[in-house]
């Protein structure tokens, strides 16, 4: 059995403009609806998702519309896999660059920083339950791919290696169309 996580297309979305934490939330939304890059990946990711048995995406239009580029319809979509909600914040008197401040609400939520922390054990949880979901479809369906984004891909990632899959294969990092194949040849499956 193979779980394959790949990382969606880049989104076209102007970050030149320096923004408020306040303003991030606005920001994340118009994200969610930017239309993506609509260069193809590579041919092995091309192939990766092909020679699946099921494709799944995340509920966010840019895992659809990534696969849309490459003529595969997901046999689901589903939000489990949706990537990490951002911590609310309130300061309006420093402007940063979004990419800036996902970088400093994302590391405020690993080091567990005020109420920020809650949003990563929300993911966690999630990332848990999209792993055993993930886990059921491919022992109905040998390989799945999943098109999803960096975040929830990465606990994804953890989760499985936690339960004892092991990642035998991966191209590109977390960039876009970035992957990780996981593996269970060394699992007792019941």
């Amino acid at each position: 059995m193979k779980i394959i996580l790949i990382r969606h297309a880049k989104v076209l979305l102007d970050n030149k403009e320096k923004i408020t934490a306040s303003q991030m939330k606005a920001w994340v939304e118009e994200y969610n609806h930017a239309p993506i890059d609509k260069t193809k990946p590579n041919q092995e990711v091309i192939a990766l998702v092909k020679n699946a048995d099921v494709v799944l995406a995340s509920s966010l239009s840019r895992a659809s519309d990534s696969l849309d580029l490459i003529d595969v319809v997901p046999t689901e979509k589903n939000s489990l896999f949706d990537e990490i909600d951002l911590p609310s914040t309130n300061g309006t008197f420093l402007k940063l660059h979004a990419k800036t401040w996902l970088r400093l609400l994302r590391l405020m939520m690993l080091l567990r920083i005020g109420k920020k922390s809650q949003v990563l054990v929300d993911a966690k949880e999630r990332a848990k339950c999209g792993a055993k979901y993930l886990v059921g479809v491919a022992k109905e369906n040998n390989t799945v791919v999943l098109m999803g984004h960096g975040g929830m891909n990465w606990l994804l990632g953890k989760a499985l290696l936690k339960s004892g899959w092991e990642c035998v294969e991966q191209g590109g990092g977390s960039k876009n169309w970035g992957y990780k194949v996981y593996d269970s040849h060394r699992l007792e499956i019941a």
